[in-house]
């Protein structure tokens, strides 16, 4: 149940990010909010994976693989609030991710991350200024690497989070 409910409330995020007016970003603010309201570590979550992201992608918009609208030098505030809500989700959902095989990560990774770009380009959040095929190759293949790198990052994190817990129940 818990699951079914963090992925629907991504799901309202992320339209709010690829659709919705600037206007919203106020409710994606408010619901990062509450993310790390009901699960402190997620700031950590955040922290830790979200940089990962806003670089990959402000390299792609640099090397003009995604365009997108925006008066930014880097990447407009909406991309950014998305990637800092996935990493909370991801972060969320860690033991479920954690506890599967990192290639089946890799492999849903990559097909859900691809397809979320290619969908944000359909409804007109993005364009691809190269070819839409090669450039969903990339974006698998993009997002294959992210998916690694977030599964072993989740895992250090992890680790760091289990052992402050049990060093603040040992000072107590």
């Amino acid at each position: 149940m818990r699951f079914v409910l963090i992925s629907l409330l991504f799901n309202v995020y992320w339209f709010s990010a690829a659709i919705g007016p600037p206007s919203l970003q106020w409710l994606m603010g408010a619901m990062l909010l509450a993310a790390i309201a009901y699960d402190r570590t997620v700031i950590a979550g955040i922290l830790t994976l979200a940089p990962l992201g806003i670089i990959g992608d402000s390299v792609m918009l640099y090397t003009q693989w995604l365009a997108v609208d925006t008066s930014s030098l880097i990447m407009p505030s909406w991309l950014i609030l998305l990637w800092l809500g996935f990493c909370a989700f991801a972060w969320l959902m860690r033991e479920l991710v954690l506890a599967r095989p990192i290639w089946l990560i890799t492999c849903i990774g990559s097909v859900g991350g691809a397809s979320s770009y290619l969908a944000g380009e359909r409804l007109g959040a993005l364009s691809f200024p190269q070819s839409f095929w090669i450039t969903g190759v990339v974006l698998l293949g993009v997002w294959a690497i992210y998916s690694v790198l977030f599964v072993v990052l989740m895992r250090w994190l992890q680790h760091k989070v289990e052992a402050r817990m049990a060093a603040t129940r040992g000072q107590q």
